[in-house]
């Protein structure tokens, strides 16, 4: 059967050629063969197609109207398949080479940090340079190749892969609510020292829902505000008031006993939009291996159900 399905992609490559360079001689010089064999190819695809594909000129070659249509859609399928050759080279080759990783300053002390030496071990030729800062970052001017973010996903121009809900818990310690007793309902926050996260754009509001139901703001109060959660998390586990903070962050106090969730039948946040963490990355660039890798570790670290959410 004539057809497309004739054409190996070597003709197709040559093709492609002489109509970038007009000539079957200039293409037959780079690849080595004589001018009659270029030709030749071309005859072989006009046949199999039964359509004229150039104009032979004493001088150069030019498309037919059937010409440029096979040479955008061949250009098309030859870029495919250039990539579908480096995907299978990658899935080959050992990931090597630097990935400029940015993240938040506290989430990447707790998450990234401790799975460091096992990453290395893993890939050996990989080589990791980590920045850690708060403050919103361009990964174009910066260099970055992967982005940890927390938060409202808004870029469009990025791509993301979700890792994890932000997920929020208010808790305190044993003791506190030994002395002052468990909140059953966040009205009864006004009766409760609260230590409340407080940035550059002020004290943090608690918000509270049930399933289904719209969000209700809470003002809390307490002896003390900051703008560090280490601090205001510690200043909780000695007893001096409740936290709201995210599961990633106290969980492992949690887990240790030294603070107890309240409210549990509540949906607790800092914001009114939905938020995620997630690792973002240019949406202009392709996913090299080494930066894939480095994904597909962290999210073999987190879990399905992230490490800090399981009890």
């Amino acid at each position: 059967m004539h057809g497309l399905n004739e054409l190996g992609f070597k003709a197709l490559r040559l093709f492609v050629a002489v109509l970038d360079h007009g000539s079957f001689s200039e293409v037959a010089r780079r690849e080595g063969v004589a001018p009659s064999s270029i030709s030749r190819q071309i005859q072989l695809m006009e046949q199999a197609l039964n359509q004229q594909l150039l104009y032979r000129h004493t001088r150069a070659v030019t498309p037919t109207e059937a010409g440029r249509t096979l040479g955008h859609h061949a250009r098309l399928l030859l870029v495919q398949l250039e990539e579908a050759e480096q995907a299978l080279q990658e899935q080959q080759s050992e990931p090597t080479g630097l990935v400029r990783i940015n993240a938040p300053v506290v989430f990447g002390q707790r998450h990234l940090t401790p799975w460091l030496g096992e990453l290395c071990a893993r890939y050996p030729k990989l080589q990791l340079d980590i920045q850690q800062t708060d403050h919103y970052v361009d990964p174009l001017q910066e260099g970055a190749d992967l982005l940890f973010r927390i938060g409202a996903l808004h870029d469009s121009s990025m791509q993301a892969r979700i890792l994890a809900p932000h997920r929020f818990q208010v808790a305190a310690s044993p003791a506190y609510l030994k002395r002052h007793g468990t909140p059953q309902h966040p009205d009864q926050l006004a009766q409760h020292q609260c230590l409340a996260y407080k940035g550059a754009a002020g004290q943090q509001r608690w918000f509270f829902r049930r399933d289904g139901e719209d969000w209700t703001p809470y003002t809390v109060r307490g002896p003390i505000t900051g703008n560090h959660a280490d601090t205001l998390t510690q200043a909780a586990q000695q007893g001096l008031g409740l936290v709201m903070f995210p599961s990633w962050l106290i969980g492992e106090a949690v887990r240790e006993g030294t603070l107890v969730p309240v409210l549990g039948g509540y949906q607790v946040s800092n914001s009114l939009e939905p938020q995620q963490i997630a690792v973002l990355w240019p949406g202009s660039r392709r996913l090299s291996v080494k930066v894939r890798t480095v994904i597909d570790f962290f999210i073999e670290c987190f879990g399905e159900i992230p490490y800090w959410d399981q009890t």
